[in-house]
């Protein structure tokens, strides 16, 4: 899935958002796009709005599901 311009990968209740250096506001727009340096992580059935990222606080799920969305990615190159 990509959310904005940076990755994403959903897996149950958790989304991670892949870090990203893009700009984090639209300046035509002024519309936030998403895009932050650091990864993001949130639960999305406590928090479906995306609003709190708990990534700190879960280090070990940010690494893992970072890992399986490169997988994804690598797996996507490698299409004929």
């Amino acid at each position: 899935m990509e959310h904005a311009d940076a990755l994403a990968l959903i897996d149950g209740d958790w989304k991670v958002i892949e870090p990203s250096s893009k700009p984090a506001i639209n300046k035509n727009t002024h519309t936030e796009l998403g895009n932050n340096p650091e990864p993001q992580l949130y639960n999305l059935a406590s928090d479906p709005r995306e609003q709190q990222n708990v990534a700190a606080k879960y280090p070990e799920r940010v690494q893992s599901m970072l890992a399986e969305l490169n997988n994804v990615r690598a797996r996507g190159r490698s299409r004929p």
